[in-house]
């Protein structure tokens, strides 16, 4: 029965709130964008801090991947292939996207190209989506041209077709042959690259002549089982120290300062952490300067009710009934203007995750889902009661005999100038 009457209660609350809010229109809607606007902003947020910097990599261990080497030569990337004992297997990458000219099937598109070593899936711990990944013999210089294919690139330009696999396609004008479609929202190394190719070194930023002393490549490999990272470093600086008196006349020769290894997702985003929390903390503070003036808001409104609530206590109503009653109204606005805050954060969030002017990793990732919805909701519920206590509660504590005094002053007729039963039958009223 207490339950039933717990329930009865809130939906009583919830009804005169709706009706409340039904009457002054003007003022819900006001307060329901602002809400809005806050916590689609904080939610837009959010689910870019949780996809860039929260998420783990969707790598097998991926805790286990790490950078070694950024900026390093051909020649350095075989000489720590050849002599490091850290790693299940080390590959490498270049180190940007170059511009790859797709023609011979419909019209021509410029695509982004990856040029990564062929072991690079399975050092990530990745399989294809269909197909195959590159075979060692593939990454030798003079091997036949292959090319893995992004699943955006497969739907958007060959239809979802999985027999994309083993057919030719023209890549910078050299004829490639699709072996596989990597997975839905796969990207590695860089966002948005639409094909993966072998031959690292032979990026084509960098001409041919200068490739063998350019460093051009990132190194990075998948730790054994029992080699932590304070392990791999030590090997490395020994490395580094052999390879400078080796080649001191090599651009990546480092003798004085040895990399210090970390994990390939902390390596990806260490350029944009501080500003992405930075901007999270700015958005933050813009919610709680929203619910400072929502409150305020609420607070001269419930200042306006004053009489309405001197009338319910003088007539028995507990004040946990009316704190609770403003909580209710108050709440409501948070739950509509959070709706309508997460309908903005879904919009916001395709926009965000197509901006080109911002080098973004992991863009592809940024999405709405369940974690980012119970971040919106819980954000909202939150809101309701910080913007809606202190109303309720200064409002919910009314001084009786000066409201009194004044529906009384407003309901008696006016006594003739210098006479004194206005003032006589108003104490009268009262005394009763």
């Amino acid at each position: 029965m207490r339950r039933l009457m717990v329930f009865d209660t809130i939906r009583h609350d919830l009804r005169f709130g709706l009706r409340t809010m039904g009457k002054n229109p003007a003022f819900s809607v006001a307060v329901e964008l602002t809400i809005a606007l806050g916590i689609g902003a904080n939610t837009a947020m959010f689910s870019v801090i949780r996809a860039v910097l929260l998420k783990p990599l969707e790598y097998r261990e991926p805790d286990r991947v790490v950078l070694v080497a950024d900026g390093a030569t051909p020649i350095r990337f075989d000489e720590i292939a050849a002599a490091s004992r850290s790693y299940t297997q080390i590959g490498a990458f270049a180190s940007g996207l170059e511009d790859m000219a797709l023609s011979g099937t419909g019209e021509p598109e410029v695509l982004k190209g990856a040029r990564v070593s062929a072991n690079f899936l399975g050092i990530l711990g990745v399989s294809p989506l269909h197909g195959r990944s590159f075979l060692a013999q593939e990454d030798k210089p003079g091997a036949e041209p292959v090319a893995l294919i992004g699943t955006g690139l497969w739907r958007r330009r060959f239809g979802g077709d999985p027999s994309i696999v083993g057919r030719t396609i023209i890549l910078a004008g050299v004829p490639h042959t699709v072996i596989g479609v990597l997975p839905p929202g796969f990207q590695f190394p860089l966002a948005g690259a639409d094909v993966w190719v072998t031959r690292p070194s032979e990026w084509s930023v960098i001409a041919p002549k200068n490739r063998a002393l350019s460093p051009i490549l990132s190194v990075f490999g998948r730790l054994k089982p029992g080699v932590n990272v304070q392990q791999a470093t030590a090997e490395l600086a020994v490395l580094n120290g052999q390879y400078a008196t080796a080649h001191p006349e090599m651009l990546d020769a480092k003798p004085d300062s040895p990399e210090v290894l970390r994990p390939f997702q902390e390596e990806l985003v260490s350029d944009v952490r501080p500003k992405l929390w930075m901007l999270f903390g700015a958005v933050g503070f813009v919610m709680l300067i929203v619910c400072a003036n929502i409150g305020s808001l609420l607070l001269a409104r419930a200042t306006s009710r004053a009489r309405e609530f001197a009338v319910r206590a003088a007539i028995g109503a507990r004040r946990g009934r009316i704190i609770g009653q403003l909580l209710a109204e108050s709440m409501l606005l948070a739950i509509l203007g959070g709706v309508l805050g997460i309908a903005v954060a879904a919009l916001a969030v395709p926009a965000i995750r197509s901006l080109t002017f911002v080098d973004l990793p992991r863009s592809g990732e940024i999405r709405m889902d369940a974690m980012v919805l119970g971040f919106g909701a819980a954000l909202a519920l939150l809101a309701g009661v910080a913007f809606g206590l202190a109303p309720s509660l200064a409002a919910s504590r009314p001084d009786l005999a000066v409201v009194l005094r004044e529906v009384a002053k407003a309901q008696l007729p006016q006594a003739p100038s210098g006479s004194r039963v206005g003032v006589r039958a108003e104490f009268w009223w009262w005394d009763r």
